[in-house]
Formats: structure tokens, sequence, C-alpha cells
């Protein structure tokens, strides 16, 4: 694969301060969770190989809206638009002129636009540890229960306060995808079409169920 394909591939994985004593990491997440609506923001996402080598950076712009609607798009240095309309996830790919489509379960599998989108405790689908981290953020591994159907080995989760930082994401291959995020919004009124898509006029259309 070429560096763009590699990453075009990784970008589909489809992304609170001191822990008290009394509450486990699961708990701290599902805090930060409670309450938020919708998220908003610019992201840098770079692809690490196994020895730590750079292999290539993108960046663009994420909204979510839960539950279990999200909009991606991948901006430079190729476009990549990756939308989920709460029962079905469009990917579409400008460069190829094709769409693929899949059901929401089969297409995030336990990604980061889950955690983001969904409603479901962390706990019914990941094992939570928390990590040692400077005083004014938290670090969480996120460690999936069923790794069959995951599409990474371990996540981690930083954020500081309601305040989503990035993802880091490790792959069964020893790859890792850093995703950074700036300019987020909490819970911003988005607009509906966001998470609306129309296949463009003479591009194929592949549904994989």
């Amino acid at each position: 694969f070429s560096k763009g394909e590699i990453m075009k591939r990784y970008g589909l994985f489809l992304l609170l301060g001191c822990l008290p004593n009394w509450l486990s990491a699961h708990e701290v997440l599902d805090n930060f969770l409670q309450g938020l609506n919708s998220l908003s923001g610019q992201f840098e996402q770079e692809l690490f190989n196994e020895k730590g080598v750079s292999l290539e950076k993108t960046r663009g712009q994420m909204y979510v809206q839960r539950p279990d609607k999200f909009r991606w798009e991948y901006q430079h240095p190729y476009t990549q638009l990756i939308v989920a309309d709460g029962k079905e996830v469009w990917i579409y790919d400008s460069d190829l002129e094709q769409v693929t489509v899949r059901s929401l379960d089969n297409a995030l599998g336990k990604t980061p636009a889950l955690i983001l989108s969904s409603h479901r405790k962390i706990d019914e689908e990941f094992f939570v540890n928390k990590l040692p981290s400077p005083k004014d953020y938290a670090r969480f591994e996120l460690l999936p229960k069923n790794a069959e159907e995951a599409q990474f080995d371990s996540m981690r989760i930083n954020v500081r306060g309601k305040v989503l930082l990035s993802f880091e994401l490790v792959d069964n291959l020893g790859q890792t995808s850093v995703i950074l995020f700036h300019k987020v919004l909490r819970n911003k009124k988005l607009k509906a079409e966001l998470f609306e898509f129309t296949p463009p006029a003479g591009v194929d259309v592949i549904r994989e169920d």
C-alpha cells in the first residue's frame, strides 16, 4: 500500500483531573461521557510503525452527535469522508469514486467513534486501567473484552476535566495511531445535515453486511 492508502485504512479506526479514591477508572470515564450530547473539533492523526517511525500525518474535522452519529472528515493530504447516520456508516473515497456502506454495529467495532457516540457503559466493552499522568489531566488504557471484534489491541484516552485531548491506538501489528484534538467544543448544537449522506452521482456504492 502507498502511504496514503495506509492512512485511509487506519483512518477508519473511526475518539478529569485526579481520580477520586472511591471511583473506579471506568466510572471516571463514564462521568466524563455523562451529559455529553455532542463534540466537534479539529484533529491531527499520525501513524507510527512498530519501531516508532512516522509513516504519515493527516488532519481534518470531526463531529459527534450522541447517540450513534458522527462525521469524520479527512482534509489533508487526501480527502475522505466517514458519516454515521445512526443506522449505517458511509465511507466516501473521492479518489476512488467509491462509497462503502456498512451497518453501524459492523462498522464501528470498538473504536474511538463508538466510545464518543455510544451511550453504552465503558465497562460493558472494555477493561479500563488508569495510567500514571500529570495532575492536570488523566490517562486511561482500554483493553477490548472481545479481542476478535476489536480493531486494535489497546487504546489510550487522555482527558482534562471535560475536555478530550487525544486517543492512542495500538493494532495487532504493533503500529500506533495517535489522534490529537484541537478547538474541541462540547454540547454545541450541530446541524442535522452533518450526519446525512447521499452518494454523489456516478460513484460506485458497495454494501457490506
